[in-house]
């Protein structure tokens, strides 16, 4: 190949007379004056039946009536809350397992969590508190009934086997 050769993409031709670009446009001009006939020949919408607007007036006025007179038959029984011996025991599941939580971080880190949560405890209904650096009080509050764990006054294990012994009671074991 030398300097004089003129070197051309593979896809170029020799020069044309332009009518290839003609037909190129002649065609793009049709094709959009076939476009434009399609689109004014668009059928409109169908329009709603007539019965539609009666049957929505007469469901509004029927949700306005149970909206505002509630008849017997739309109230729902409310759900009732579990009895409370039910809610104490699983209170004292709860307790139990903050307290194992709470015994296993000081048996970790060598002291006493600041709060539940650092222990690892995510029920928001426990009471903790700190008594000095050794001792800590776990309470709770199920109906009427008070829940507490005090490590003064008893040991974790104590407190479980007391629980165990009054659930083998409630059970008949």
């Amino acid at each position: 190949m030398s300097e004089k050769d003129e070197v051309k993409p593979f896809h170029a031709r020799d020069v044309s007379s332009g009518q290839e670009a003609a037909d190129a446009v002649a065609a793009v001009l049709k094709h959009a004056q076939e476009r434009d006939a399609a689109a004014r020949a668009k059928t409109p919408p169908k329009k709603q039946p007539k019965w539609l607007l009666p049957l929505g007036v007469n469901l509004g006025v029927f949700a306005a009536y149970l909206l505002i007179w509630s008849p017997d038959w739309v109230v729902l029984n409310p759900i009732a809350p579990p009895p409370t011996e039910e809610r104490v025991e699983t209170t004292y599941n709860a307790m139990w397992m903050a307290l194992n939580k709470i015994e296993g971080f000081r048996m970790t880190n060598q002291r006493l969590p600041r709060n539940l949560q650092e222990a690892g405890v995510a029920d928001t209904s426990l009471e903790y508190t700190r008594q000095g650096e050794s001792n800590y009080v776990l309470i709770t509050e199920v109906g009427e009934e008070v829940l507490q764990f005090n490590s003064a006054v008893t040991t974790a294990r104590e407190w479980g086997n007391q629980y165990a012994n009054s659930m083998s009671r409630r059970i008949g074991g």
